[in-house]
């Protein structure tokens, strides 16, 4: 038996990245998995890549995470293919650099969007099928960017902060309200994904942006996608029943300076 056998999992973004890590690491360990993406083509193909591996364990749903509606069809998708659903990831997001000087309210706009209202319109949305399903875990992943800022990072810091105290008071109203359902959050440093190409670009490009931007990071090196999915896979698993309104910060050291 897997860590989370017969789990049925929801995760957002999972076309690349994050969200398709965590697909691969979540089937392997025996639980189901609805990747949702606005690209669903790239989804199809992280599902078909998993569904080799571990026939029948993924779907891919074509999902913008700021719409309502759209919410709406993806919870409903997944829970016919997973039999209900009991953990929820959600991974999909954005970060765009700006100050306070320099930022566009569209970019600001946009961030909050993908960020943060579509945690609060997805959670919302979800709750009864985690009600139903209980124990439930839901996952939201922040950024040490919620917790430490940067003058170039204002909607992407403000956004991720937003994300942190969320999973709190989520996690604060299921305990009282007697739900067996848990919500924490997870704040990775720089992992290596599409996300943080920008940021290697500002820094020259390359290898040498990379290594500029690890600088920042204790350990001088970015994280790699399963150094987060091994977080993601004890918060989704019955290890964590009594883990509840954390953070895990998978960072290198980078907030303890």
């Amino acid at each position: 038996m897997g860590r989370v056998q017969d789990k049925k999992v929801v995760i957002t973004g999972g076309a690349q990245g994050l969200g398709a890590c965590f697909g691969r690491m979540l089937a392997a360990e025996g639980a189901r998995v609805a990747l949702t993406d606005v690209n669903l083509e790239g989804a199809e193909k992280t599902a078909a890549a998993i569904n080799e591996e571990f026939e029948g364990a993924a779907v891919a749903i074509k999902h913008d995470v700021t719409s309502k509606d759209d919410w709406a069809h993806a919870l409903g998708t997944a829970s016919e293919f997973l039999g209900g659903i009991d953990t929820l990831i959600n991974n999909a997001g954005i970060g765009v650099a700006g100050s306070i000087e320099t930022e566009t309210y569209e970019n600001w706009r946009r961030t909050q969007e993908i960020d943060v209202d579509s945690i609060f319109i997805g959670t919302q949305l979800a709750m009864p099928y985690l009600k139903d399903n209980q124990p439930g875990s839901i996952i939201n992943i922040s950024s040490v960017a919620g917790l430490i800022a940067d003058g170039m990072m204002l909607s992407y810091n403000a956004a991720k902060a937003a994300v942190w105290m969320m999973s709190k008071s989520i996690a604060l109203h299921c305990a009282r309200s007697g739900y067996d359902i848990r919500c924490n959050s997870v704040h990775p440093v720089f992992t290596r994904t599409p996300i943080i190409d920008p940021l290697i670009a500002m820094g020259g490009g390359g290898d040498e942006g990379e290594k500029r931007l690890v600088q920042q990071i204790p350990w001088k090196r970015l994280a790699e996608p399963e150094d987060v999915g091994y977080c993601i896979l004890y918060l989704a698993s019955d290890e964590s029943r009594y883990i509840t309104a954390a953070e895990f910060k998978i960072d290198g050291g980078i907030t303890a300076q």
